[in-house]
């Protein structure tokens, strides 16, 4: 089991899984690509970029998501699955 929690959140997420041997995370195989997770609003945003990059988790800074032409932030976990907190359309 595997658990992500950052800053003070209240979600945490356990996805079960089996360790197999130089087998890596592939966001194009069947199954998950990434998750996604709203943000109330930018101010909220901007705070958890701040945890972020305090924290030196790489990420890639807020940016404008060409689809839905909303202010999102993403990063990737230990086992390389992408996480993004994005604004959400309220």
């Amino acid at each position: 089991m595997a658990a992500e929690a950052i800053g003070e959140s209240k979600l945490f997420l356990g996805l079960p899984y089996n360790k197999i041997e130089n087998n890596k995370f592939n966001k194009d195989r069947i199954g998950l690509n990434h998750l996604a997770f709203g943000a109330s609003s930018l101010e909220e945003l901007k705070e958890l970029e701040s945890i972020l990059s305090k924290n030196k988790i790489k990420n890639s800074g807020i940016i404008i998501d060409k689809y839905g032409k909303k202010e999102f932030i993403w990063f990737d976990d230990s086992d390389g699955i992408r996480l993004e907190f994005y604004l959400r359309m309220d």
